[in-house]
């Protein structure tokens, strides 16, 4: 019983202990002593922003430098930096005007200088830019919004369309830090239609609304029921049980092509879309669990024909009419995946034609190069828009 006692007593100690060490807050020391004010402050107009340079105080127990700053909303912001730092930068102006901000050096107390107030006068914010860049024009079933930022920050660009109630609502956002790119919004009716776009920064600032009525060109999605291989004499050789069906049974996790040990690069094969059409798009979807890697194409060639040639040449039959290249939205290394990379991995690889690209029946898929520079191609489905008419 003694020893049971004893133990107890010990647990109850280390709790006390423990709970001394936990009501700890704040600096060992403290003193109510404020340390010298900011000087020699220089100020670097940015695009949104401003780089304020300045002299610290030298008080031996200075922790940071704080600046405080209220947005044209009334929204206070602060930047805090180390006392090691000769500068800093305040960011997130929505506009050129001038604003007041204000330095202060606080200490290991959390003592705070008096306080030096500085103007800065931003440059154009990024918003207004990618505002100004945005050119929109019509697409196969919808429209493309193209884009240039300069500045590459991150902004959300938003699309508004009418919805069924006939409220002028967000019908899609792109969101980018590329500094130049293009997206296109689908599933549109060829009708003339309102649109407007705008840009969005991640401190809420807004530009203000392109607005544009356009037709989106029609399109319709090809027949997948219809379409089948063509197997012609120097097409890729099939292994690993893939066929050229399974790129058409309408499931992007079962039912794949894959080419055999005998295939080299390039390769290609030949399938029949069972009718003749004007062709908008092509989508191909990766592998599951392998996106962006190993065995799915990366650069390949899209061929056209109405007559294509028995012996399986490259003659006068074929017309190229696209090439195209595979990009990883992130650019992470190989077996690194975003959020991005797998939402647009889910969504489809998508190849667009030129406009003027004349009505064929027979495709041929040409891959020039894998994810992992192998010989093998392998992937799940496709999926054809066009204009039958």
């Amino acid at each position: 019983m003694k020893k049971i006692f004893f133990i107890c007593g010990i647990g109850l100690a280390l709790l006390v202990i423990n709970s001394c060490k936990q009501d700890v807050r704040g600096p060992i020391t403290k003193d109510s002593v404020a340390p010298g004010p900011i000087s020699n402050v220089t100020v670097i107009n940015l695009n949104g922003a401003a780089k304020i340079s300045y002299s610290v105080p030298a008080d031996a127990d200075l922790l940071y430098v704080k600046a405080s700053y209220k947005t044209k909303q009334g929204v206070v912001r602060e930047t805090k930096v180390s006392r090691y730092n000769s500068d800093l930068t305040v960011v997130g102006f929505g506009d050129t005007s001038a604003y007041q901000v204000t330095l202060y050096a606080v200490d290991k107390s959390e003592n705070a200088s008096s306080p030096l107030e500085v103007t800065v006068h931003p440059l154009t914010p990024t918003v207004k830019i990618v505002r100004d860049s945005l050119t929109v024009t019509p697409d196969f079933g919808g429209i493309n919004i193209k884009f240039f930022n300069s500045t590459e920050e991150s902004m959300a660009i938003v699309v508004l369309t009418n919805d069924s109630l006939g409220q002028f609502s967000p019908i899609n956002t792109n969101y980018t830090n590329l500094k130049k790119g293009d997206f296109s919004i689908r599933g549109l009716p060829s009708t003339p239609t309102k649109f407007g776009v705008f840009v969005r920064d991640r401190w809420g600032n807004l530009s203000d609304t392109l607005i544009v009525t356009l037709t989106p060109l029609f399109e319709e999605l090809l027949d997948r029921t219809k379409m089948k291989g063509l197997v012609l004499p120097t097409d890729a050789p099939l292994g690993y049980n893939g066929t050229i069906a399974g790129l058409f049974d309408g499931n992007t996790q079962d039912g794949f092509y894959h080419t055999g040990d005998a295939a080299r690069m390039p390769q290609w094969f030949t399938y029949d879309m069972g009718v003749t059409a004007k062709l908008s798009r092509l989508s191909w979807f990766m592998r599951p669990g392998f996106f962006y890697t190993l065995h799915n194409p990366r650069v390949v060639e899209i061929w056209g024909s109405n007559n294509p040639n028995p012996d399986g040449s490259y003659d006068s039959s074929w017309t190229l009419l696209v090439v195209h290249t595979q990009i990883k939205p992130s650019g992470l290394p190989e077996g690194q995946l975003s959020q991005a990379d797998i939402d647009a991995a889910t969504a489809g690889e998508t190849v667009t034609f030129p406009l003027n690209t004349p009505k064929v029946r027979y495709i041929r898929f040409k891959t020039l190069k894998n994810w992992s520079n192998g010989t093998y191609v392998n992937f799940y489905e496709l999926m054809m828009w066009g204009d039958t008419k």
